[in-house]
């Protein structure tokens, strides 16, 4: 696949390109996957909306990183910023301000905005990482990639990475029958997955040691940790909003609503206490004196 494509006059980078594809899948999976929750329309327009903007910022933060590290670029060489990338800080500094920006946006929405924005993190993850070749350390392994001298084969890191993506997003989909979305543990489910399957995957990947691990193997580690923690930040910042269920238990909220609804009604009330009136009023002549009236009367 080529690093850099032609599309008329412009120069677009690939791994842009396809990080702008991942989005936009992941945009449309979320918005099926809230559909199906039934959540609330102009709840699915909010937060898809703030989904977009945030990785518009993470994505320009992301590649106008060298900017930061290099000022004079913007005078000596303005168009070269095109073509550069952050690397692995613009990484960092961009998912930083695409979550910055996300969570303070939709703090309002609660613990749902979590859900979604995980969901979509391993769709883009896996869809990325599938759309490019990355060979591991040398396997006997008969799914192993072979390279031109056919001698040896090799890991394919990218083709792990999305079935473990592919796993994450069944598994949300199980997940939406336990009536657990919108409470911040499919974040936590998904996001400590990710980081365990990618810690696992990265055993046969190259990489240089740092404190005993690569500092990709530090990233997964700390992703586990925010993923676990996640519901304890949930439960304190009391962002906990139970998403609406797909199927409902034999329509028993719609009669919940309807009873409520109902006893709602001044007109209701008022015809309800009228019919109690009568029903004192007829019942006070007919009352019996057992003394009187029954078995041990006096004689007449």
């Amino acid at each position: 696949m080529p690093e850099i494509i032609q599309l008329w006059s412009f120069l677009i980078q690939m791994k842009l390109l396809v990080l702008i594809l991942s989005i936009a899948a992941s945009y449309f999976v979320i918005r099926w996957r809230l559909v199906r929750l039934k959540a609330e329309e102009k709840t699915i327009r909010k937060l898809l909306d703030h989904f977009i903007s945030a990785a518009i910022i993470a994505i320009l933060v992301w590649k106008f990183t060298p900017i930061l590290q290099s000022p004079s670029l913007l005078w000596t060489r303005p168009f070269s910023v095109l073509k550069y990338t952050g690397g692995t800080l613009g990484v960092f500094l961009g998912i930083a301000a695409g979550l910055i920006y996300y969570i303070w946006s939709t703090r309002k929405i609660g613990a749902l905005a979590l859900d979604a924005l995980a969901l979509g993190a391993v769709v883009t993850w896996g869809i990325y990482r599938l759309m490019f070749w990355e060979y591991g350390i040398t396997t006997e392994m008969p799914w192993g990639i072979a390279l031109s001298d056919g001698y040896y084969r090799y890991h394919p890191v990218n083709i792990y990475a999305a079935l473990i993506a592919l796993a994450l997003v069944l598994y949300a989909q199980y997940a939406t029958r336990s009536g657990r979305w919108g409470t911040g543990t499919i974040a936590r489910d998904l996001l400590a997955g990710l980081g365990l399957g990618w810690f696992v995957i990265s055993f046969f990947e190259r990489g240089e040691v740092y404190l005993l691990l690569t500092l990709n193997q530090w990233v997964q580690l700390l992703l586990i940790a925010v993923g676990m923690a996640l519901p304890y930040v949930v439960r304190r910042a009391g962002l906990i909003q139970k998403a609406p269920a797909e199927h409902t238990n034999g329509g028993k909220e719609m009669m919940d609503m309807v009873k409520e609804t109902s006893n709602s009604s001044v007109e209701q009330r008022k015809q309800a206490q009228e019919n109690r009136q009568e029903g004192r009023e007829y019942k006070a002549p007919n009352q019996i004196d057992k003394k009187l009236d029954g078995p041990n009367r006096p004689a007449e």
